[in-house]
């Protein structure tokens, strides 16, 4: 099993926040540290998420306008099933 690495982060907050954040930290029993930690890792987590699905998103949309730009030419079984359709809604 790897040992974990650690690096410090160094960050300024107005006195207020820094005050804040410690009243939330005891009232979950952790420290400031674990606090910290586990709310920048979940907001982590959600933008890495959303930032993925838009570029997932990105490249369906291009997938699809390539698609629509060059159409394949429809199959028996597709211009049976329209032929079919056209027959019963024009009833």
């Amino acid at each position: 099993m790897r040992a974990i690495r650690y690096s410090k982060l160094t960050i300024r907050q107005p006195e207020p926040l820094k005050s804040k954040i410690s009243r939330a930290a005891a009232l979950r029993g952790m420290t400031v540290t674990s606090f910290i930690n586990g709310t920048l890792e979940s907001a982590a987590d959600e933008t890495l998420d959303r930032i993925q699905a838009r570029a997932l998103s990105e490249r369906d949309s291009a997938a699809l306008l390539e698609m629509l730009s060059n159409p394949t030419r429809p199959t028996a079984a597709l211009r049976k099933a329209a032929t079919r359709h056209r027959e019963v809604t024009r009833g």
